[in-house]
């Protein structure tokens, strides 16, 4: 395990190792640990045992947050402890109130969850009560956490794999597990239920992407989308149009290679685009991996984020503003929606917005991009590198990026640029 000086600077600069939670000892300080989250939260826990033998467990009792909880107070507090076990002989949880735990419902854990952790901190928050709302909340909203018994969440996690999918029922339970673990973190509850649960089904990686020849398909077919086909024009029916700005962050998903919450919730703010070399600066808040990422912008995405803005509302803080709300974005969920609208009608293989940023990195390997670049390109996480790597090296490589992204700007507008035949075939 790291190990930090009982410091106070250097407690508050720790940083998560590789972007994942990270415990870190406190020298000379017995039983205090640092917890640093992937989004930089920085908790005190104090760690002890109890029982023996075969009935010895680890516990970890929460003291405070990092920031408002001084070493000194969190070192007394790690003490206490130690006295609770070793010379009273008490389990420190045993007396614990936790706020209103007996009472507390799965939909209040939920909405505590997401009202002061989910929607802080993480991008993919309305995708997860989306989740919610459809899985979990009919099942579990009302049900006191207390009562919740893992063959009541063993059943219900292979219902769901019945009902949806077997990789919905994982992304259902992987939910659970988060927001459990968060009540733990918090002193709401004892235990997660959900820990070290079996997966309705193993995880395989994705492997599909557009071919070349659908590349030219779906891109010319963004640039015809008010036409009607031929198949609706028989029917009198008007064919499917998608909205300029859904189009604009298509085009922009298959020319940055970003992921699809963070270019639907991209900021007029991050944006530099008047300067003689253009470049888009997504905060660590917004991307996967809690780094910040400077994306390049070469002409086309330039172009592209340009025409958005202006069409965007003036008192919108958003390039791609809900119609609904100016004050909120597009969802997500409405880009995988209109895509998939639009993949059935162009009767090419079935492909999400991840599927762009798939085959980005994948046109850019066949160009000969080095791999490390084509990671930077996509924000990957610095898992695979070293320590100097990872935590030293602060170049940002704009350079790099953009001359890789210009290269699969110029090869993207290649293959779009004799469409005739692919259009017709598209929408004949």
């Amino acid at each position: 395990m790291p190990t930090l000086k009982a410091n106070h600077r250097q407690i508050l600069a720790a940083k998560p190792v590789d972007g994942k939670k990270t415990r870190y000892r406190i020298e000379g300080v017995p039983g205090l640990w640092l917890y640093v989250s992937p989004s930089g939260v920085r908790t005190w826990y104090a760690r002890y045992q109890i029982g023996s033998g075969k009935t010895r467990r680890e516990r970890w009792y929460r003291i405070g947050d990092a920031t408002s909880t001084p070493l000194a107070t969190a070192t007394e507090r790690a003490k206490s402890v130690d006295v609770e076990v070793d010379v009273k002989e008490r389990d420190p949880h045993g007396g614990r109130e936790f706020r209103g735990a007996d009472e507390m419902t799965v939909g209040d854990l939920f909405h505590e969850w997401h009202t002061r952790y989910a929607t802080l901190k993480l991008a993919r928050a309305p995708t997860d009560e989306i989740t919610f709302r459809c899985h979990i909340k009919p099942e579990f909203a009302k049900r006191k956490v207390r009562e919740l018994t893992r063959l009541d969440l063993g059943r219900f996690r292979d219902v769901v794999a019945k009902k949806a999918t077997p990789l919905t029922s994982n992304r259902v339970m992987v939910l659970l597990s988060r927001i459990f673990n968060w009540g733990l973190d918090e002193g709401m509850l004892e235990f997660n239920p959900v820990a070290r649960m079996r997966k309705a089904a193993a995880r395989k990686p994705r492997e599909r992407v557009l071919t070349r020849v659908n590349i030219n398909v779906f891109w010319n077919a963004l640039d015809h989308m008010e036409t009607m086909t031929v198949e609706h024009m028989a029917r009198a029916e008007k064919g499917r149009i998608l909205s300029p700005s859904t189009r604009s962050i298509l085009r922009l998903l298959l020319l940055t290679g970003q992921r699809r919450t963070e270019v639907v919730g991209a900021l007029k703010s991050e944006l530099e685009l008047h300067g003689p070399e253009p470049v888009w600066t997504i905060p660590g808040e917004r991307t996967k991996n809690g780094l910040l990422h400077r994306v390049p912008l070469c002409p086309n995405a330039c172009e592209e984020f340009v025409r958005a803005i202006v069409a965007a509302p003036a008192k919108s803080p958003y390039v791609f503003a809900s119609a609904d709300n100016p004050r909120a974005h597009l969802t997500p969920l409405s880009i995988t929606r209109a895509m998939a609208r639009l993949v059935n009608e162009l009767k090419i293989p079935t492909v999400s917005p991840h599927d762009l940023r798939r085959t980005v990195g994948t046109e850019m390997a066949r160009l000969g991009i080095a791999v490390h670049v084509r990671s930077l390109v996509l924000n990957h996480s610095p898992q695979s590198r070293g320590i100097t790597e990872a935590v030293y090296n602060r170049y940002a490589y704009d350079k790099e990026k953009r001359e890789a992204l210009a290269l699969w700007e110029a090869e993207l507008m290649r293959l779009i640029g004799s469409a005739a035949s692919a259009r017709a075939a598209a929408l004949s």
